[in-house]
């Protein structure tokens, strides 16, 4: 039976009457999920015509500004920083070398815009070389250096050279050959150990500076040169026959002594 016709019993399904209650109306959703945000949030109150008082600026909105401005402000002192008395702080910007910063209290962008790296400069380290070289005058000698070095350019050790350590033997090594089989045995043996060693130093520093490895050699120590194990007793015999000639040079293996 339609509901317009005689004995409809007047269920208007538009109008909201009768029994059965239609949908809610929208203006009444939108209220109740103002109430339920502004809840949440802290803001005001909505009025009776639906806006919520306060005007947006209430205790809720006051309390995020606090929140970004301590958060800031953690973060910007999060950049402060002191280098040690013996180390430089290297300072990246988005991973790219910015500068080198001396001793004292300073301050970088900080993460993830710039991180500070500390490196040692006053640290000293140490390595042994041995090695069995030719001499100028055809003679075979066993030498032994201590060398020792530290770090001089803190960028230039993390960034220009792939191993700076490793360098830095190789460029001994190097120098080691050079002067040795530039030198004659009696000069390595006698006046000539404090001058061979310099010779060294120099040489070997010359290929760090090329090589930009950082490092910078501070002793080179040269403990007494001798002939190899296998011909020592020649070596020895060789000496005993010209024990009278300061500058007489003798060979391995040989008994005869050029005055």
């Amino acid at each position: 039976m339609a509901w317009n016709e005689p004995g409809g019993n007047g269920k208007d399904p538009w109008s909201g009457k009768g029994g059965d209650q239609g949908p809610p109306d929208l203006d009444e959703v939108v209220k109740k999920l103002q109430e339920k945000f502004g809840g949440i949030f802290g803001g005001g109150k909505p009025s009776r015509g639906g806006a919520s008082v306060g005007g947006g600026s209430g205790p809720g909105s006051k309390s995020i500004s606090v929140v970004i401005v301590i958060a800031l402000l953690i973060w910007l002192a999060s950049g402060i920083y002191i280098v040690e008395p013996a180390e430089r702080g290297v300072v990246l910007r988005f991973g790219a070398y910015s500068e080198t910063t001396r001793p004292g209290p300073h301050w970088h962008i900080p993460f993830p815009i710039e991180k500070v790296i500390p490196v040692n400069v006053d640290q000293i380290t140490s390595f042994r070389h041995k090695a069995t070289m030719l001499t100028r005058d055809e003679n075979i000698v066993d030498v032994e250096f201590t060398i020792q070095s530290r770090i001089q350019d803190a960028a230039d050790y993390l960034f220009q050279d792939r191993d700076p350590n490793k360098t830095m033997r190789d460029a001994t090594e190097t120098a080691v050959r050079e002067t040795i089989g530039k030198s004659d045995l009696d000069f390595i043996l006698t006046q000539g150990r404090g001058v061979t060693a310099d010779r060294i130093k120099s040489g070997a520093q010359g290929l760090i500076d090329t090589y930009k490895a950082g490092l910078i050699i501070t002793s080179v120590n040269m403990q007494p040169a001798k002939p190899p194990e296998q011909v020592k007793s020649a070596f020895d015999d060789a000496i005993k026959a010209c024990p009278s000639h300061s500058r007489c040079q003798c060979l391995p293996g040989s008994s005869n002594c050029r005055g």
